[in-house]
């Protein structure tokens, strides 16, 4: 675990696979590109608080969002460093090539990559997670099913003190309201 000084300066992300963000994650339609950019800002804000070490879980969906807006925000800002904790080496089994090419480039721009497990499981799962708050004083969160890694790991978050902000529920005010 690092030293309180550290931790004050790290920002972990946690949220959903792409089947569970806004339009099931498809990235061209409206929803998500204000998730995007919500998810923008709220690197931005960190940056502007006083964070440099961004902290992902490398899965698909929220986890490569805010790794890539990390790494959007490093481009122009060398200060700041995006780690990778990857709950095992056989995480990207099953991906297509456009993911995998995405997880790559991550990788390629982390600073740092820590493995809970050599392979994948429900505790490597966990263990990833709570690395990701323990390294952290800040959690930027997609949650909006209140099940899963995602509930667990904001759970953990807010257990442990850290500041949460879950975009879900600034995406939910920025939607219309439907009338009948």
């Amino acid at each position: 675990m690092q030293n309180p000084f550290d931790r004050a300066r790290g920002c972990c992300f946690t949220g959903h696979r792409p089947n569970a963000l806004p339009d099931l994650g498809a990235e061209r339609k409206p929803g998500m590109r204000v998730l995007t950019a919500l998810l923008d800002r709220a690197v931005m804000q960190a940056v502007s608080d006083g964070y440099t070490e961004f902290y992902a879980g490398g899965a698909l969906g929220f986890d490569t969002l805010a790794a890539e807006a990390v790494l959007r925000m490093q481009a122009n800002d060398p200060s700041i460093s995006l780690h990778l904790a990857l709950p095992g080496h056989d995480q990207t089994n099953g991906w297509d090539a456009n993911q995998l090419a995405r997880y790559n480039a991550i990788l390629l721009g982390a600073a740092e990559v820590w493995y809970a497990a050599e392979h994948c499981s429900p505790s490597s799962m966990q263990r990833r997670n709570r690395y990701l708050v323990d390294h952290a004083n800040r959690c930027v969160a997609y949650l909006r099913r209140m099940k899963g890694g995602t509930l667990y790991t904001v759970n953990y978050a807010l257990d442990s003190k850290l500041e949460v902000d879950n975009l879900a529920e600034r995406l939910l005010d920025l939607e219309p309201f439907e009338t009948d």
